[in-house]
């Protein structure tokens, strides 16, 4: 299978099973919804249909929108069959690969020039698939990042709480780091992120940040998001100076889920707190967390994540007010979701 580089959150749903139907399956409709039956049985989890891949829930009714399954996603179309290739749901175009799994290519990617010296390539196929998930893979002097079966990181992440840079193969990059803008950032020979060369008060935030610590095979979620909407830091760049907490404009305010701030401001919002789905205290899976922006030209949206016990249980976001305008922030982590709005004014 060719690997696929991940630029954005990478969300896959799992198969799960379906009741045996005979040649007297049938769809049947009643006042809750769609059944796929036969006789007294009916399907729940994947099902294939003439072609076309459905989902069940455990009542049978046929679901739509999007579906999730550990850390994963599938988009489920007003009929109930699953998106393949692009989509437009809302006011957004949505890429899914040929098994229905999500690319979100939101994330700040593409937007940096490689310093790789000698030859950049993807890994082997035979390199790759004999590494674990979530982990570091080394060839021929290159490192990457993979996240799960055929998929592998390229752009700025942020992985266990560093800041690394992967080019368009997917190799981590070392040294000085020139962006198009023409920002210069030092990275150490480990891939993480030291300081800015430009100006060394230059920050570098990134949209997406995974984790590799679990004790649990469930990815499943929850979040308590009561927090967010409380502003702890507001900075200001300065082409000199760099980022300083900014105590000249007017300060960033809340109005229950809507942030105003001013072009030219960074703010950092009150922590997520995360915790898993499953009983046990101890239990706490691998993340995925993606922060996306409606419009990225008007604020640009990241995130930072830090440890307690020993695990990224806090996700805070942080948002850069770039031109007048008004934007849908979303953040996704592990597939639950979370979202403000933000209005950005002179």
């Amino acid at each position: 299978m060719v690997k696929k580089l991940v630029c954005g959150l990478l969300i896959v749903l799992s198969m799960t099973i379906s009741l045996p139907m005979g040649v007297s399956a049938e769809w049947k409709r009643d006042n809750s919804g769609w059944k796929y039956t036969d006789g007294s049985s009916y399907s729940y989890g994947w099902k294939q249909i003439n072609g076309s891949w459905y989902y069940f829930g455990n009542d049978g009714y046929m679901q739509k929108g999007w579906v999730l399954d550990k850390a994963w996603w599938y988009y489920l179309q007003d009929s109930g069959a699953m998106a393949i290739g692009k989509l437009a749901i809302g006011n957004k175009t949505y890429e899914f690969d040929n098994n229905g799994r999500w690319i979100n290519n939101s994330i700040y990617s593409g937007s940096t020039v490689t310093n790789t010296e000698g030859e950049s390539k993807p890994p082997s196929q035979e390199k790759f698939e004999s590494a674990p998930d979530f982990s570091w893979v080394n060839e021929d002097g290159n490192t990457y990042f993979k996240i799960t079966e055929d998929y592998y990181v390229h752009g700025a992440w942020n992985i266990d709480g560093d800041i690394y840079e992967f080019d368009k193969n997917g190799v981590m990059q070392k040294g000085e780091y020139t962006a198009l803008d023409g920002k210069k950032y030092l990275f150490g020979d480990d891939g993480k992120f030291i300081k800015g060369i430009t100006n060394p008060q230059y920050k570098l935030w990134v949209a997406g940040a995974i984790t590799t610590k679990s004790t649990t095979d469930n990815f499943g979620v929850k979040l308590d998001d009561s927090n967010m909407m409380s502003i702890t830091d507001t900075y200001s760049e300065d082409s000199e100076k760099g980022s300083q907490i900014n105590d000249i404009q007017s300060k960033a305010t809340v109005e229950g889920r809507t942030l105003n701030c001013k072009v030219g401001q960074y703010i950092n919002l009150g922590a997520i707190d995360v915790s898993s789905e499953d009983t046990e205290k101890s239990s706490f899976p691998n993340l995925i967390i993606i922060s996306s922006s409606t419009d990225s030209s008007i604020a640009y949206s990241a995130v930072d994540i830090s440890r307690e016990d020993g695990y990224f249980r806090h996700v805070t976001p942080q948002l850069a007010g770039l031109k007048p305008g008004k934007v849908t922030i979303t953040l996704y982590i592990n597939g639950a979701t979370t979202s403000y709005d933000v209005v950005v004014t002179e």
